[in-house]
């Protein structure tokens, strides 16, 4: 019977390139860690396609078989990367993350979270249920202040600040510097306000990046002439390398636009996102147009991530 080291739980297998990217640099960084791809299962919503992508194992994260039989012959469990514990959307995030860790606690199975972001946490089910299964872990890695300021207001004694684990993942060129811009909207109660700033510094040569297919809907409004949905690393950076400059909402846009040396100035629509920005040197819009900056080059802080994976895989 196959053993697996790491089982790998995100928000996975949904078609958001953010995770995916999240997905790809756990499975390298394991790798780096000297645990082989045959040795990493990932539960996903999509696992036909994401053993098929990745290289690894994958099952059906809603089957409560395939997960118990998967927890049976693993080592760990590991949060990687995200912002799963939070109600922005519904409590049943919360719940079913929680549920999920008391299951792998049940059954012996060590658990992780890596490269989180945690909240926001509205109500008190939800701050009860992500309190309960951060406490549980054995070692926790958030992505910025605000998360780890929430994380030990739950009682989380063993938090630590890092970075996105996207960050470790390495572009083979980033001086190749292009001519368009690069546009990315992602549904939100102030986008309309945010297009309004930007259409009037649209030029005829600006693309449109989708990273989600909801991406893709929204952009539409910008009466863009192209707009392309981007699948994974790869194809990002084929795309950024045609980039002179960036302007986008969804945090790992910003991620990869950094990577790639890119001029960026960001549309916060989440705390993580003006978190990062200021992390990264660059301009957040407010209520009008900033030029985008060049941000920070990459830190060798982000060697923390890869150090963190040393310490639970050892």
């Amino acid at each position: 019977m196959r053993r697996y080291s790491a089982a790998l739980l995100g928000y996975y297998g949904f078609g958001n390139l953010g995770d995916e990217l999240l997905l790809e640099a756990c499975i390298n960084i394991l790798n780096e860690c000297g645990i082989e791809r045959n040795r990493v299962v990932v539960l996903s919503n999509d696992p036909d396609r994401t053993a098929r992508e990745f290289r690894v194992d994958a099952v059906n994260r809603w089957s409560l078989r395939e997960i118990v039989r998967t927890f049976r012959k693993s080592e760990r469990l590991i949060f990687g990367g995200g912002g799963i514990f939070q109600d922005s959307s519904s409590v049943k995030s919360c719940a079913w993350y929680w549920g999920i860790t008391r299951l792998a606690r049940a059954m012996g199975v060590k658990v992780y979270a890596v490269g989180q972001s945690v909240g926001p946490l509205t109500s008190g089910i939800s701050r009860i249920f992500a309190g309960d299964a951060l406490r549980h872990c054995g070692g926790i890695h958030v992505r910025d202040e605000k998360s780890l300021r929430l994380a030990e207001s739950l009682g989380c004694k063993n938090v630590v600040k890092g970075s996105d684990l996207v960050l470790t993942l390495k572009p083979e060129n980033v001086t190749s510097r292009g001519e368009r811009m690069l546009v990315n909207l992602r549904p939100y109660p102030e986008m309309e306000r945010y297009a309004e700033i930007l259409r009037p510094h649209i030029d005829s040569d600006a693309l449109g990046v989708a990273m989600s297919p909801e991406d893709e809907e929204a952009l539409v409004r910008l009466g863009l002439h192209e707009i392309v949905r981007v699948g994974n690393f790869r194809e990002a950076s084929e795309l950024w390398s045609s980039a002179k400059c960036a302007v986008g909402m969804r945090l790992h846009f910003g991620v990869l636009s950094r990577i790639f040396r890119t001029p960026l100035v960001m549309m916060p629509y989440d705390v993580k996102v003006s978190e990062f920005a200021g992390q990264s040197g660059v301009p957040c819009v407010a209520s009008e147009w900033i030029d985008p900056v060049m941000p920070r080059e990459i830190p060798e802080s982000v060697d923390d991530v890869v150090e963190f994976f040393r310490e639970i895989v050892s």
